[in-house]
């Protein structure tokens, strides 16, 4: 086979491999396959890495001959350990030499020859059986399939390191399996749901690009119009009920996160202490001294409720808390999540018992 026909075949599986496993192609890991599906043939003078490297290709085609010892498993194992140092930098790296390697084996055993996987063995291996439908090196079979490589590296290129499940949730607008994507991945990137819904109190025909927050019941938190909605397929529990759902994956996400005691303390301490330069979420419960106070729509998605002497947070910004800044907790505890871009700054969350200073007196505790 030549050059270009072992390029497009390592390129194809590298591709292939990126869409089934879902790891995220880079250049320098194509870069590897590449010249991985062209090492074996050092054995050749002529060819690319053959010319660089003549002083070794020329000893290794007078010792061996071509597609005999660099062709076989013997140097596959070899390779497979000379790269071994390239896995603790990056396993995705050493599979990319790796598999390109093994990508020319396989790919010479279409050809009329064969290749010597069991050498010093005479044994070849060939695929198929049939030599009238094994190729010739530089026929116009072998361009052929040249080009139907090249045409499905096209095809891969968008859907690898998303992975086919993405790629088919994009086209069929699956709402079930935008909800299991971001399951997956919740916390390691920004995600927005492209969404066609219906408002399941309005039955107003929603559209919008809405950043996801986090889950809620079987559906999912989303930001419309600045205010937290729940999607999902249940009209008792969702907001939204979504008709085309399309999740888009955006840049990297490092969440910061704690745990708040919050015994004797209220929210607007805790919100004085945050950093507001970054997006955050209050998640918890919290035990108030406060009288029950009936909540409507109950089963619906509330950033922030008050349920008897009960107030729960669930991914709750600042300006959802206004109604219980003032609320002092007699038991509960709270988890600050800092939402954090690549580019932004570390975000370090200290609470030291200096705020005990709002600690509900002894006397009045019993009545909380």
């Amino acid at each position: 086979m030549i050059a270009g026909t072992h390029v497009a075949f390592a390129s194809v599986l590298y591709l292939g491999g990126a869409a089934l496993f879902e790891y995220q192609p880079s250049i320098v890991g194509w870069a590897l396959t590449a010249g991985g599906s062209l090492l074996p043939d050092i054995d050749l003078p002529t060819s690319k890495f053959g010319r660089v490297l003549f002083w070794l290709s020329t000893r290794l085609e007078r010792g061996f001959g071509h597609r005999t010892i660099t062709h076989s498993f013997l140097a596959l194992l070899a390779v497979t350990m000379l790269a071994g140092p390239l896995y603790p930098v990056n396993p995705a790296w050493w599979w990319a030499v790796v598999g390109g390697y093994w990508s020319h084996l396989w790919i010479d055993m279409v050809n009329l020859r064969g290749a010597d996987l069991l050498w010093p063995s005479p044994l070849r291996f060939v695929f198929p059986g049939n030599r009238n439908y094994r190729l010739e090196t530089g026929s116009k079979a072998e361009m052929v399939l040249l080009t139907a490589f090249l045409a499905i590296a096209a095809l891969l290129y968008p859907v690898s390191g998303s992975g086919f499940r993405v790629g088919l949730q994009h086209l069929l607008g699956n709402f079930e399996m935008a909800h299991d994507t971001f399951i997956k991945n919740a916390g390691s990137y920004w995600y927005t749901l492209k969404l066609d819904a219906v408002d399941n109190l309005t039955l107003e025909q929603v559209r919008c690009d809405c950043p996801v927050v986090g889950a809620w019941k079987e559906g999912l938190i989303v930001i419309k119009d600045e205010e937290p909605r729940a999607v999902g397929l249940s009209q008792v529990n969702h907001n939204l009920y979504p008709t085309h759902a399309e999740l888009v994956k955006g840049e990297p996400l490092r969440v910061v996160a704690q745990r708040v005691n919050m015994r004797g303390r209220s929210l607007r301490w805790l919100l004085e202490r945050l950093d507001k330069r970054h997006t955050f979420y209050l998640s918890g419960q919290m035990v108030v001294g406060s009288k029950p106070t009936p909540v409507e729509d109950i089963d619906l998605y509330r950033p922030a409720s008050l349920r008897g002497r009960v107030l729960r947070l669930h991914y709750a910004r600042a300006g959802e808390l206004e109604p219980y800044l003032g609320l002092v907790a007699a038991e509960g505890e709270v988890y600050v999540q800092f939402w954090l871009r690549p580019e932004d700054d570390a975000v370090e969350l200290v609470f030291g018992d200096e705020a005990r200073r709002e600690v509900v007196p002894e006397a009045l505790e019993g009545y909380l």
